[in-house]
């Protein structure tokens, strides 16, 4: 009860450097279990999906308005989700949270299963095997998810008291929210490690592209 007290108590630190370093193992953890969980348990292309989108992408043609519309539609979907759920919290955690931990499973159970929208047949990942997944574009875009959640974990305006509780209270006004200089930073590097994921994973699908 006392470590549950802490984590939530990190989670909702005033220091943002706090709140990423919590939110960052609570998304590590989960990842690595949904990783070795869906290496062993589930067969290969499980849970392979598609937005249509990445099929129709030429990267070896027009490179640069791959990145872009990646870029975009990362900027527009991720990032909008994570500031919409920061407008909400239930008791002292914020809901912008849960997305980057949802995607950080979603993103282990797809390394474990090969079931990214375009992929090599037959190259699952073991898990924790690092030196895989480092250049992999998936790793700064979630990293620039969790930086922009951890921003925003502070900034509610309305808020439940318990996850039964249907009742939400207003706890400030847009207007009333003020990011320090450090956050502000952190939105920045939240941008630039989106707009790497972007040219990374323009080249990445090239190479795909091209087999």
């Amino acid at each position: 009860m006392v470590t549950w007290s802490l984590i939530l108590g990190a989670l909702a630190h005033r220091s943002a450097l706090v709140r990423l370093a919590t939110a960052a193992t609570i998304g590590v953890i989960g990842f690595v279990v949904a990783w070795t969980v869906a290496y062993v348990v589930l067969p290969e292309g499980a849970t392979r999906f598609t937005l249509g989108l990445l099929p129709a992408l030429d990267a070896r043609a027009d490179s640069t308005g791959v990145a872009a519309t990646l870029f975009v539609w990362n900027a527009g979907f991720g990032f909008g989700v994570i500031a919409l759920a920061s407008l909400y919290s239930i008791g002292p955690i914020s809901l912008a949270y849960f997305a980057p931990w949802t995607w950080l499973i979603r993103f282990g159970i797809a390394l474990g299963t090969n079931s990214f929208a375009l992929v090599a047949p037959g190259a699952r990942i073991a898990p924790l095997d690092l030196r895989s997944i480092v250049s992999h574009a998936g790793i700064p875009e979630l990293v620039a998810y969790i930086v922009l959640a951890t921003v925003l974990a502070n900034a509610s305006l309305w808020r439940q008291r318990r996850i039964t509780d249907r009742h939400l209270v207003r706890v400030r006004h847009l207007r009333d929210i003020r990011l320090t200089p450090l956050e502000l930073s952190l939105v920045a590097v939240a941008f630039v490690l989106l707009a790497g994921a972007a040219l990374i994973e323009t080249s990445q699908i090239a190479r795909l592209q091209s087999l």
